[in-house]
């Protein structure tokens, strides 16, 4: 059937490149913001739909900062996902030994033989001796009418925890979380124990991002007036925990609505974004391997497409985290069955570079220099060979960051994944910034050297 429609044309489509998921939501946020203001919508016109849960989290700090009310549909708030408070719990422990949720929650996970009777037995040697139950746990041998079992996982238990500690020190909260995610196997966890594995891995990845970009901007060394007392880990579960719970821009009815596409069939908004739009998100990696996975990927994109009412913005971004480091990203290919004329293309500030040449509506680094997107991927040292004797950069070398443009290296300090780098960027509004290598996907930047 060949269909029209009996209303008049309005707004162009606006499809938005952005410089990586931050920088997609914060554009977001600020535009749902503006036209709030100007009276152009209410917050409960808006729906942003994406291909993956995960997705959320980028939309959801972003959104609490600009103080946009939104609510999440067909899930929870990216931070109160279970696998996510998992893991938030091991970093609480490291930071507070005496914390008790905590130890509970990450005794239990991954399971370890320890039932209620167990903890019961350790709670009140713990009451009895004075200690925290972290302490008793590492003295499990000493508690009467403990299962064996149960005290070697106790004493297992505490080890671990003191073994991290030991071995991070006052690394980057990603580095910790790595390191805990890598010494509890907890990928094949999720995949064993959960039939929804594969997402709940996602999630973890994109805590993973989340402690990446906290970790990839090292604020300056504060006074004594608290700005900036504790460890970097402290300071980020501290955000971590502004940015869950009990919020009440969280689930606002009034608010934008936040979901995934395939919960979106049947609803319609006034206005609509599909985010992320990136050849191996939308479509998805694994539907790209067959002509029917991507013609159903191409379905479920007409669908987002046709929820919108009045207005649609099609937003991807040039690079996003995976875990801890960068991957460049691509357009999506289904941004080609838009004709071009009814397409009115923004861009973040952050995206303005003349280094960056078109591709099918989208981007990618310029030839004349070597990208190097995500620390490990690319480096000419291996990350963990790298040390203060053998800097991957060196001081005056001009540099280029995906969000704050070009910038001249003005010091070094520290090393292997920890290497930090002082820049002092050519937009004055930017600054000087420290950051950390491994996480800053910085760039050489041939052509400002």
């Amino acid at each position: 059937k060949t269909l029209r429609t009996t209303r008049r044309g309005g707004e162009l489509l606006t499809r938005l490149a952005a410089a990586d998921e931050r920088d997609e939501a914060e554009w977001l946020a600020g535009e749902f913001l503006r036209r709030y203001r100007a009276g152009d919508w209410m917050y409960p016109d808006i729906a942003v739909l994406y291909r993956t849960n995960a997705q959320s989290r980028a939309l959801e700090e972003s959104f609490r900062r600009a103080g946009v009310p939104y609510r999440i549909i067909g899930s929870i708030s990216f931070y109160d996902r279970k696998e996510v408070l998992d893991l938030l719990a091991y970093l609480r422990l490291l930071v507070n030994e005496a914390d008790e949720q905590a130890f509970l929650r990450a005794v239990s996970t991954p399971r370890r033989g320890i039932g209620e009777t167990s903890l019961n037995l350790l709670r009140d040697a713990a009451t009895r001796r004075g200690q925290s139950l972290l302490a008793t746990a590492g003295q499990a041998d000493g508690i009467p009418d403990l299962r064996p079992n149960a005290r070697r996982a106790f004493v297992r238990f505490t080890e671990l925890i003191t073994s991290v500690r030991e071995g991070q020190g006052e690394s980057s909260p990603a580095a910790i979380l790595e390191e805990v995610i890598r010494r509890l196997d907890f990928e094949a966890h999720l995949m064993k124990s959960d039939p929804d594995g594969a997402d709940r891995w996602d999630n973890v990845r994109e805590l993973l991002a989340a402690a990446a970009s906290w970790s990839e901007i090292v604020p300056p060394e504060m006074g004594t007036d608290g700005v900036n007392e504790g460890s970097p880990l402290q300071r980020f579960l501290t955000e971590a925990a502004l940015l869950s719970g009990d919020d009440k821009r969280t689930g606002a009815e009034d608010g934008v609505t936040l979901m995934t596409l395939h919960t979106a069939k049947g609803l319609e908004w006034p206005v609509v974004v599909l985010a992320g739009m990136e050849d191996g998100l939308f479509p998805l990696a694994r539907a790209l391997e067959t002509t029917e996975g991507v013609e159903e990927e191409r379905r479920l994109f007409y669908v987002g497409v046709t929820r919108a009412k009045d207005k649609l913005y099609l937003t991807w971004a040039r690079s996003r985290r995976r875990g801890g480091e960068f991957r460049p990203g691509t357009a999506s290919r289904f941004l080609d069955s838009v004709p071009t004329h009814l397409l009115d293309d923004q861009r973040t500030s952050s995206t303005l570079s003349s280094t960056w040449s078109s591709r099918r509506g989208g981007a990618r680094p310029s030839s004349t220099r070597r990208a190097s997107w995500g620390a490990a991927a690319a480096a000419e040292v291996p990350m963990e060979e790298l040390s203060q004797d053998t800097p991957r950069y060196v001081k005056g070398e001009h540099v280029r960051h995906r969000r704050f443009g070009s910038g001249v290296i003005q010091g070094l300090s520290g090393g292997g994944r920890n290497l930090m780098v002082t820049v002092s960027f050519d937009d004055d509004a930017v600054g000087t910034k420290n950051l950390l290598v491994a996480y800053a996907g910085l760039e050489r930047d041939w052509e400002s050297a």
